[in-house]
């Protein structure tokens, strides 16, 4: 199948590694232009060299820290004087640490806004009106399964990517009219750096063996197994593509089930 997606200029923040890679590598596969962002200069050089290789025409890149004012807007800056506009923008970066609520300090909150909310709308406000213009554009938030469910020991992650979903909800109903797609996408437990780091704290804070609490919190997953960033970037992939133009406003679970809820 055909996505539409060929030459079409899209920008994957945290691309160098992780569930941005896997998002980039689908749709290096289907053509699209690629501008990744990342704070590792070598990350982003090895996984320019491999989207090239997996179909796309085009791989820039910019050493980026998302949590910074200047550092975004310089990147900004870069990708409007490589590219005329831009058709695609996928938001994503790491967790907070995990905390309780009561012990997280009110550093770590603003640290968490920081991290989580503002850059979302600062790279919405530089690129969201020449999609407008073009009539045509996909906005992706790379979110959690603690936007539906939250996660104990997650409260950062679990109040504020609520409000990044909230924000991507309220601009999908500006930008309808437009072309212009925004969708959120909340993975559950896939194979990442991220999700073995939490695995681990778990683990030790748990007392089991890695064994054992593996042998149980798979029993929480209607698949029983991690699931494999290949299957979350073909995901996204297909909500940034033409036939995907009618979902907006929607945050899709890639869980293998995990989620008891029903919507």
């Amino acid at each position: 199948m055909d996505l539409g997606l060929k030459n079409k200029r899209a920008v994957v923040c945290g691309g160098s590694k992780g569930l941005g890679f896997s998002s980039a590598e689908a749709l290096a596969a289907e053509g699209a232009k690629l501008f990744l962002l990342s704070r590792d200069e070598e990350s982003l050089k090895d996984a320019a060299a491999k989207l090239l290789a997996a179909g796309s025409p085009e791989v820039n890149w910019a050493n980026c820290d998302l949590t910074q004012h200047e550092s975004r807007q310089a990147c900004i800056d870069k990708i409007k004087a490589e590219w005329s506009g831009i058709d695609i923008l996928i938001h994503n970066v790491g967790g907070p640490k995990p905390s309780f609520v009561v012990d997280t300090t009110e550093q770590q909150w603003q640290d968490g806004f920081d991290r989580l909310f503002i850059p979302v709308v600062h790279l919405n406000s530089a690129f969201v009106p020449g999609m407008k213009e073009n009539k045509w554009g996909r906005i992706i938030t790379i979110t959690s399964l603690s936007v539906v469910e939250p996660i104990s020991f997650l409260s950062i992650s679990n109040a504020l990517r609520s409000a990044s979903t909230s924000l991507s909800k309220t601009l999908s109903d500006e930008v309808g009219k437009f072309g212009v797609t925004v969708n959120c996408v909340a993975p559950g437990m896939v194979r990442t750096d991220r999700t073995e780091d939490l695995l681990s704290s778990r683990i030790e804070k748990s007392g089991q063996s890695r064994e054992d609490y593996m042998k149980e919190m798979l029993k929480t997953i209607p698949a029983s197994r991690l699931g494999e960033p290949k299957e979350f970037g073909a995901v996204v992939c297909f909500l940034c593509s033409e036939q995907a133009s009618y979902v907006t406003g929607s945050t899709l679970c890639v869980d293998g089930g995990k989620r008891r809820s029903t919507y």
